[in-house]
């Protein structure tokens, strides 16, 4: 079973991706910050297939996680980045550090599952 962690720090929307994922068969570690989400990285990043990260975290963000799977792990680990924020530049940015997709919240759970599955299958 795929291992996927999910870093969002909106309760609801962690517990119901989190759900959804699960459903889909796929095993999801659940993070509602960046600093726990990196602790894990740095202890298990061979464990896991996919990263789906918030860009707006408590105490480290999603750019800080990317970058350090990019540059300090130098994985090629899947990341997709869900955030509020639907300005290019942003988007722009992310893309340039290694994020893999860029998806704007709000925004529909099976088109994420399909994103999911074109990274790393199911």
């Amino acid at each position: 079973m795929k291992k996927i962690l999910l870093v969002e720090d909106d309760e609801m929307l962690l517990k119901s991706l989190s759900y959804y994922l699960q459903m889909n068969q796929f095993e999801v570690l659940p993070y509602d910050n960046g600093a726990d989400a990196l602790a894990l990285l740095h202890q298990e990043i061979e464990e896991i297939d996919l990263i789906i990260t918030d860009l707006n975290l408590p105490f480290a963000g999603g750019q800080q996680i990317i970058e350090s799977v990019r540059k300090e792990k130098k994985s090629k680990l899947p990341v997709i980045v869900l955030t509020a924020s639907g300005i290019e530049s942003t988007e722009l940015e992310m893309l340039e550090l290694g994020a893999d997709e860029f998806i704007s919240k709000p925004f529909s759970p099976a088109i994420l599952l399909k994103r999911i599955q074109k990274l790393i299958g199911n």
